[in-house]
């Protein structure tokens, strides 16, 4: 009974491997380079993660503020509405 075994994939490596420019891989050794890159500056003292954190809350505030005036204006500008349509008077008569 012959063996049902799978054949494998047969991988051909090529005899010369090219170098890295020709391969198309691109290396960053930072050597050479015009201009340093900036670096961000981070200040972890307590006031200025107060300062980040009063601004934060401030912004938050700010916007819930806008919202609230949004939403509770609509109901105030659909009521003028109503009272501007109730109070013209009939054109049909």
């Amino acid at each position: 009974m012959p063996s049902k075994k799978k054949p494998r994939p047969l991988f051909e490596v090529p005899v010369e491997i090219g170098s890295g420019h020709e391969s198309g891989w691109v290396y960053r050794s930072g050597e050479g380079e015009d201009e340093p890159r900036p670096r961000a500056v981070t200040d972890t003292s307590i006031s200025a993660m107060s300062a980040n954190a009063l601004t934060l809350a401030l912004a938050a505030l700010a916007q819930t503020f806008v919202l609230t005036v949004t939403i509770a204006a609509i109901p105030m500008t659909m009521g003028i509405r109503l009272l501007e349509s109730l109070t013209r008077p009939d054109e049909g008569r």
